[in-house]
């Protein structure tokens, strides 16, 4: 499994095997506080945002505290490689992951991966969080740049916060430190953050920065990924014979979506099939001379945090400016599919590259279905990616 920089996430759940209580702590670490609130489409909002999901059956490195109860054929594996010393610990909540260090004189810190859909909050809105669990004032925008610092994930570079609390608020005895990483996966946002007791913080640091930099992105960088490894359970969108000059995914019957979860389309034709990747449900590759294109397909709980805040995490990846709640209208047009569903259809043309984006809800579910590709790459097959989205049966 791979945290790919792609468009949006398919379905959350690493669940731990063999989940029992935690261990008597003698004091509590911070905790994550209660999710945001995310903008709502029809313009109120959401008092939970909606947990990404990411694919149970993506193969990934496994864990290197892996015990006899978390063996690799019980669970899938994460991403990542857990440093030495680190007990993994029960996911909750909004949480991916949890792990815990403890020490015999009770000092102790607490691990976690959390993902949330959009943009999470903010960045200031969770620094600013982060701040107030050890005791420190709310930092403002312009203080941001002078508290990050950027380091290494997998083949990326992130921004990495280290605060650093004076005041005993751990159990009145100890200060408290956090380092919190901040990863943009999409739709999505990945936080990785260690906090507790100061010291053992500071002295966990490194084993944090290895553990961030061992994190599988995927290839590049960008918002394209490598094809899955072969090893991988999970199986790519069948191919039926060729209809129109491309493929079909084969009818899981009544002409609605296949028996994996996914709906059935039609494939234009020269576009190859990549395979679920991470964070994704299926992906496309369209080879061109001038760049390839990339089409993914995934899904959010919920809204996905937001039709807005989507399209504008969008536009910020071709170098567009945000949109006003009021503009939204005047940039999208709806578009049909052939089950009868209706979604928000956008074309954001870069500098560079350009994004077609279509957003269907569906009940308590939102599918994301994306190209992106050089200008003219995208010019080219916007035709053809707009009849991919009017062919989906759900």
């Amino acid at each position: 499994m791979r945290f790919t920089v792609v468009m949006g996430v398919s379905a959350l759940a690493w669940m731990a095997a063999g989940c029992g209580k935690d261990e008597v702590r003698v004091y509590q670490a911070p905790q994550d506080a209660p999710p945001v609130a995310a903008a709502n489409p029809q313009g109120g909002a959401t008092l939970t945002p909606p947990a990404p999901e990411i694919p149970r059956s993506a193969t990934s490195r496994a864990s290197s505290s892996a015990g006899p109860e978390s063996s690799a054929s019980e669970r899938p594996a994460v991403p990542w490689t857990v440093p030495a010393g680190w007990e993994e610990k029960p996911a909750s909540g909004m949480r991916v992951a949890s792990y815990g260090v403890k020490r015999p004189d009770g000092r102790s810190v607490d691990i976690s991966v959390v993902a949330m859909g959009g943009g999470a909050g903010g960045e200031l809105e969770n620094v600013n969080r982060w701040r107030d669990q050890i005791g420190l004032e709310p930092a403002t925008e312009a203080d941001l740049a002078g508290l990050r610092s950027i380091i290494p994930s997998g083949n990326r570079q992130v921004v990495m916060y280290e605060l650093d609390g004076k005041k005993a608020v751990l159990d009145g005895k100890y200060a408290a430190r956090t380092l919190a990483a901040i990863l943009p996966a999409g739709e999505m946002t990945v936080f990785f953050k260690i906090t507790g007791e100061s010291a053992l913080v500071a002295e966990q640091k490194p084993q944090f920065l290895a553990w961030l930099k061992s994190v599988d992105t995927g290839g590049g960088g960008g918002e394209s990924a490598p094809e899955a490894s072969a090893s991988s359970s999970a199986s790519a969108p069948a191919s039926a014979p060729a209809v129109s000059g491309g493929s079909e995914r084969a009818s899981g019957g009544g002409g609605g979506g296949g028996a994996d979860g996914l709906p059935n389309w039609q494939v234009p034709s020269g576009w190859k099939a990549a395979g679920p990747k991470p964070m994704r449900l299926a992906s496309f590759d369209i080879p061109d001379a001038a760049g390839n294109g990339d089409v993914s397909i995934s899904k959010l709980s919920g809204n996905g945090g937001g039709l807005l805040a989507n399209v504008n995490r969008w536009r910020g990846q071709v170098g567009l400016a945000p949109l006003e709640a009021g503009a939204l209208a005047t940039n999208s047009k709806a578009v049909a599919t052939a089950g009868g569903d209706s979604g928000t259809w956008v074309e954001l043309v870069g500098t560079e590259k350009t994004i077609l984006g279509a957003i269907v809800a569906r009940g308590e579910v939102s599918w994301f279905f994306k190209l992106t590709a050089p200008v003219p790459v995208a010019a080219q097959n916007r035709d053809a990616f707009e009849q991919f989205v009017r062919s989906i049966r759900f």
